[in-house]
């Protein structure tokens, strides 16, 4: 009797020290794989956080300045602004006066419906920002017969409480509720030596159907309603907000719409306007100040066209 007891006992505390160790070797492993999920978004979010601190140091020399003492108050608002006296933006476009310009080379967008490693929204007190983090090369937009490649680096949003005057541009005087400025730098100008090679590509909105493409951003705004504040949103293809275009869109050469308004800026307007509601404009309306007010508006005031042409682009395939 003594020895069955004694096997019994034996057998149990042997199978349990076996499910003891069992439970080690699945806890053990557990805890690996739990350890590389958060050392993968630790690493994505330092990709953004390079990405971002990268331009911004670079930020094509003395064009992507920022200035943080301006804003469109009294005090410091645009009419204190100092920049050149010519080839400003943004600009009023006469659709009647755009010159017509055919070219055969093929508007390239590449890249973006590749979804990036990671994407911040941030509140810098006068605007939303958006930046992008890829882990292999950003999207670029290349093509035209007078355009080389320009790499992204941001997109910026235009409004005010007003669906009358949100934009910065007008179109034969008329301004759109709200603009979204996507910026892009040269490609090849991996020192960003000077004040040219900019590429910013603009698209108006009108108030109509709810957006369900800048809902992937305005769900998340809220985060972002005060002044200094960014957050990492899940990642989405940039395509999303930025659908290409291949011809009948507007060109022309200016500046910079913030601070120090530096010239030599290549713009693209989009030549349909993006739809938005009422209710997601009112969400933009939400974001502050860094004085705690809302943002009002954050447009720079049309700037006179001067002797500068604007054009009116058409892709004609095959054309010699």
């Amino acid at each position: 009797m003594d020895s069955i007891t004694s096997w019994i006992n034996s057998d149990f505390f042997s199978g349990l020290s076996k499910s003891i160790m069992q439970l080690n070797v699945y806890l053990l492993l557990f805890s690996f794989v739990a350890a590389l999920l958060v050392l993968y978004n630790c690493r994505l979010f330092y990709e953004l956080i390079c990405s971002v601190d990268c331009d911004e140091q670079q930020g094509a020399g003395d064009r992507l300045v920022d200035a943080p003492g301006f804003d469109y108050g009294v005090s410091n608002g645009p009419h204190t602004w100092q920049s050149a006296d010519n080839n400003q933006s943004p600009i009023n476009i006469e659709t009647s006066d755009a010159v017509l310009h055919c070219f055969d080379n093929p508007l390239l967008w590449l890249g973006y419906d590749v979804m990036p490693s990671a994407i911040r929204l941030q509140n810098d007190g006068r605007t939303l920002k958006l930046h992008a983090a890829y882990p292999d090369e950003k999207p670029n937009i290349d093509g035209c017969d007078f355009l080389g490649s320009f790499s992204f680096h941001e997109i910026s949003f235009r409004w005010s409480w007003y669906n009358e005057t949100g934009s910065e541009h007008t179109v034969d005087n008329e301004h759109f509720p709200m603009e979204m400025q996507c910026l892009h730098t040269d490609a090849t100008d991996h020192n960003h030596a000077s004040s040219h090679g900019i590429l910013i590509v603009s698209y108006m909105f009108s108030v109509s159907t709810e957006n369900p493409y800048l809902d992937v951003i305005i769900q998340h705004l809220v985060l972002v309603q005060s002044a200094g504040r960014q957050v990492e949103i899940p990642p989405f293809p940039l395509r999303y907000l930025m659908p290409a275009f291949y011809t009948d869109f507007y060109s022309y050469h200016g500046s910079l719409t913030e601070p120090p308004c530096h010239r030599g800026a290549e713009w693209f307007i989009s030549p349909i306007s993006l739809a938005i509601s009422e209710r997601q404009l009112h969400e933009f309306r939400k974001l502050r100040t860094r004085s705690g007010t809302r943002i009002s508006r954050n447009a720079r005031p049309v700037q006179p066209l001067c002797d500068r042409d604007v054009f009116f682009n058409r892709y004609e395939s095959g054309r010699r």
